[in-house]
């Protein structure tokens, strides 16, 4: 694109607004003009010029405080606002000194994310309401809220925001957002992306009275630090979701297309499966679903749910990301006719993913379902392979006349027993006809990922010299 600038003239301006339109840092616009440090009039036009280009801007780290934030102050006394078709900043300078610089982008602004220190955060999110009054999204990570807990800064900033905003953030490891704050966000009329890290002081203390809480809810993610069980309540009290009159929970937006849940404890299987079954049979236009359980160790005896349940009339008909990781103790019930449901029901999926805690598939459950999900890219499956070679070469129905899936290129099988009579090592199976099966099926698939199994490695290297052999072909063509 800059040769393009350089090259000719006719293309100058087009091809200068698309690179600069999107910046990672400020170096490239005080790098044009350093070597006057500005100090030119044409130098600081130069400037002027580019910095109208910006659109997109992200400032990770600090910057020479000495000359560039202070020659950007000067350009500003020339042309206010200094860059008038910003529309969304990423800002991650955290010193006391950049506030001046950062100001003067904040007018146009419409989508903001902040990285927080204690101090920068005392000294920009009062400034907010006034310096950004443009703002339709704002993402805020780091130190959300001050040491003594006063969340008073945080609800004064998201009141000033009369008709709310369509997209909020809010990520403190330290600290939970508290139910004042979602007191505030709960009847925003368009907020539809809503980011949380949540805990039990996040619960409401008083009946939510607000009829349609979240109503245009497109897209939640949520990060609990506790049990999917107290998360579930946390869902109820805050209306996402809702009881019927025959006592069952069901998801109360209508709109929601993407959920992602991020929860710290562990759970026993029916809390899963009612979860899923709440959120999967009420609203049938879900499109995305991540719901990860992070724990390390075993509190709670195994027990599993059953997937087939999941898989009623209508249900998952516009998955295209799904996503189900529980602890240890939680086994997926799934069979290969689950597989071949699936298969044959979500035709959009892209990204399938049971955290390797199903019971084993065999692999040509997986063919017909890579096969028939032409999107798909992605499998996270445990499998269960039987070399059985009167087996291998035979098509049942649902194979007959399925094309190869050129997009998947992630496999994950962790540690899935291959099985066959007599020494796997030197089987010729090991080495050919498994790594042919899924070359043929997926033609893009270089390796598969697995944990600490020989069999798969090999499986892996033959999986990489045919991919590498057939791309040297088609370079030769």
């Amino acid at each position: 694109m800059l040769r393009l600038a350089l090259t000719c003239r006719g293309f100058r301006d087009l091809a200068l607004n698309v690179l600069y339109s999107h910046l990672r840092n400020l170096w490239p616009l005080i790098h044009s003009s350093r070597h006057s440090q500005l100090r030119h009039k044409p130098d600081i036009f130069r400037l002027l010029i580019l910095a109208s280009r910006i659109q997109i801007l992200s400032q990770p780290y600090q910057l020479e405080i000495d000359t560039a934030y202070p020659s950007l102050l000067a350009c500003a006394q020339m042309q206010a606002p200094l860059f008038p078709n910003l529309r969304s900043l990423t800002w991650s300078d955290v010193s006391l000194n950049c506030i001046p610089v950062l100001k003067l982008l904040l007018p146009t602004v419409e989508t903001l994310t902040l990285h927080l220190t204690s101090s920068f955060h005392k000294a920009i999110i009062p400034a907010l309401p006034t310096s950004a009054p443009r703002l339709k999204a704002l993402k805020l990570r780091g130190s959300l809220f001050m040491i003594d807990n006063n969340f008073s800064d945080i609800e004064s900033l998201l009141i000033s925001y009369p008709d709310g905003l369509s997209e909020l953030a809010l990520i403190c490891h330290l600290h939970d957002v508290p139910s004042t704050v979602l007191n505030v966000i709960a009847p925003w009329p368009s907020l539809r992306f809503l980011t949380l890290k949540i805990g039990l002081s996040s619960m409401p203390t008083t009946p939510l009275h607000i009829p349609r809480p979240f109503a245009a809810l497109t897209h939640l993610h949520i990060l609990f630090n506790d049990t999917l069980d107290r998360f579930v309540s946390f869902l109820c009290a805050f209306q996402i979701l809702d009881f019927n009159s025959f006592n069952n929970r069901s998801i109360r937006s209508s709109t929601l297309n993407t959920i992602q849940f991020y929860v710290g404890g562990c759970s026993p299987a029916n809390t899963w499966s009612q979860l899923l079954t709440s959120l999967i049979h009420t609203n049938i236009k879900l499109e995305h679903v991540v719901i990860n359980e992070k724990c390390d160790h075993q509190c709670l005896p195994p027990s599993s749910f059953d997937f087939r349940p999941l898989l009623a009339p209508q249900s998952l008909a516009y998955i295209t990301t799904l996503i189900l990781s529980p602890s240890l103790t939680v086994s997926i019930v799934l069979t290969n006719p689950d597989i071949l449901d699936i298969a044959h029901r979500c035709r959009y999926l892209q990204i399938l993913d049971f955290g390797l805690r199903n019971t084993p598939v065999s692999l040509h459950a997986l063919n017909v379902l890579v096969r028939h999900c032409r999107e798909l890219s992605e499998v996270t499956l445990y499998m269960d392979v039987q070399l059985d070679p009167r087996r291998d070469n035979k098509k049942t129905d649902d194979e007959v006349g399925l094309q190869p899936n050129t997009r998947l290129t992630k496999l994950e099988v962790g540690d899935s027993p291959v099985a066959h009579t007599g020494s796997l090592r030197s089987s010729p199976k090991l080495n050919t006809s498994i790594p042919q099966f899924l070359h043929a099926m997926a033609p893009r698939l270089k390796s598969v990922t697995e944990i600490y199994k020989r069999p798969w490695k090999v499986v892996s290297h033959a999986l990489q010299t045919m991919v590498a052999d057939e791309e040297r072909t088609n370079l030769a063509l």
